[in-house]
């Protein structure tokens, strides 16, 4: 008990009103709280202390001591010693003299501790998590002997942090009960100027579709037609969408046709991608498919919308670890799927133009480029490298020796740069000859004797000599009088 609320570090209202002391009166209790007793040695705890504002002398209860310390007290006739209860150190020895056992008074001036509360220590700290400050307060390191627990404003502003995603528990028994879709932001442009591409997944099989876009308003337009065609092909019924927040797929005309369709519309929160993992892992594989059949092709990004086409095809037709190695084409159409018309991607390839030739004398085949598998013909797409056009053939031979993008790009840049870089510095010599003036032109050729075999060659001026190994044919007007044959 203490007269004084001064040495409290938490202030708590008490249930107790009275205190009965020996001469049989009840003295009144204003409050309890905590406290802590701050020796030289080490700090003991005080828990449940009564403040009695009318007793002379602070009084300190041994048992309540010993117990929330779990130290032992062995008095003498000198004084008491607070010894470890497990390894018998002494902890604190006092002697005393009169008739009371009494605690001395440190000689340091009060310290600040006793005054900290916990909240005040986790700002000192400089916001730490509870337990690093529970840490401190069981080790006697600080003040507090109980963390509070209360909300810090700022670590709520500094150290928010996202909650973690849990595992989706959803299954499906059948195609089209749930699709995944996303739409993915192409940094250029293809060759047939599509900016975007809508991917479609089935959350059963695992089957991909997609759709390359020149707009994002014709995501609406491929939901209608792909609805129609899960029903038409399969006589399934499309059960659930998941698509993230975009305005591509939240706007009246989708959520009207979903709504009369009875399509329920699942929706991600905003800026939180996550929730529409299936869809983003889908796309994250099929651009890393893309990236690599084009740099091993040596074919321009330019060519991502067909590279897409190959790699979606590709894709359904391999194992996939989200159904348990199973095949995406299998699961859908309850077949296995063929592998030996299969080739690779922007090989050298000569479709078959026996039907489109000119006569029987010209050319059955072109040296073509492979670009994939056409979704409405049993054959292969081919770039015409020449007239830059589509050949579908059924009748194709395909290489993998080869790629011929791999040297129709630089093989040509390279002696076209050369000759225009040697065509420059032969006309800027030509230039500085022109500028020269005529005595130091004699001069040059006074103390210039050439050979035998360079009289002829010398015979012409410098000029002359020097435009014609160029392939330059110069005008009378800009050749000097005196230079002139």
């Amino acid at each position: 008990m203490s007269s004084s609320d001064g040495i409290l570090l938490q202030r708590l209202p008490t249930s107790i009103s009275s205190v009965l002391v020996g001469n049989g009166s009840s003295i009144l209790v204003a409050c309890h709280g905590h406290s802590i007793l701050s020796t030289k040695t080490s700090n003991f705890a005080l828990n449940n202390v009564l403040v009695v504002p009318s007793i002379v002398q602070n009084l300190l209860f041994v048992r309540q001591f010993t117990r929330d310390n779990h130290f032992s007290i062995e008095f003498d006739a000198l004084g008491f010693s607070v010894k470890d209860l497990s390894t018998g150190r002494v902890m604190l020895r006092c002697n005393s003299t009169g008739d009371l056992y009494t605690l001395p008074q440190s000689n340091t001036s009060p310290s600040a501790l006793l005054a900290a509360s916990s909240s005040l220590w986790h700002q000192r700290l400089g916001h730490p998590a509870p337990a690093a400050l529970d840490c401190l307060n069981k080790n006697n390191s600080t003040s507090c002997n109980k963390v509070a627990d209360c909300i810090c404003h700022a670590c709520q502003l500094g150290k928010h942090t996202r909650l973690p995603f849990s595992s989706s528990t959803t299954q499906t028994a059948a195609p089209f009960e749930l699709l995944h879709c996303d739409v993915w932001t192409s940094p250029i442009n293809s060759i047939s100027g599509f900016s975007y591409y809508l991917v479609i997944l089935d959350d059963y099989s695992h089957f991909c579709w997609t759709f390359p876009l020149r707009r994002k308003s014709e995501v609406h337009q491929h939901i209608v037609e792909f609805v129609a065609y899960a029903r038409t092909q399969f006589g399934l019924p499309v059960k659930c969408l998941q698509a993230d927040n975009g305005t591509e797929f939240v706007n009246n005309a989708t959520s009207t046709f979903l709504v009369a369709h009875g399509i329920l519309l699942r929706l991600s929160c905003p800026c939180t991608s996550a929730q529409n993992g299936k869809a983003e892992s889908t796309l994250r594989t099929l651009n890393n498919s893309v990236r690599t059949l084009l740099l091993h092709a040596s074919m321009p990004p330019s060519y991502w919308a067909e590279a897409l086409a190959a790699a979606c095809y590709l894709l359904n037709r391999r194992p996939s670890s989200s159904i348990h190695s199973e095949v995406p084409y299998t699961r859908l159409f309850r077949e296995q799927p063929t592998y030996d018309h299969l080739r690779v991607f922007g090989c050298l390839c000569y479709p078959n133009l026996q039907a489109t030739s000119a006569h029987k004398l010209a050319s059955r085949s072109t040296a073509c480029v492979f670009l994939g598998y056409p979704s409405s013909h049993k054959g292969y797409r081919c770039l015409d490298l020449s007239t830059r056009r589509i050949i579908i053939s059924r009748q194709s031979f395909l290489t993998s020796l080869g790629f011929p993008l791999q040297t129709a790009h630089p093989l040509p840049i390279l002696p076209s740069l050369i000759s225009w870089l040697m065509t420059l510095w032969i006309l800027c010599l030509a230039l500085l000859t022109l500028q020269l003036p005529r005595h130091r032109l004699g001069l040059l050729r006074r103390h210039h004797r050439p050979l035998r075999s360079e009289r002829t060659l010398s015979s012409r001026p410098l000029l002359h000599c020097m435009l014609d190994r160029a392939g330059v044919v110069p005008c009378p007007r800009q050749v000097p009088q005196h230079l002139r044959l």
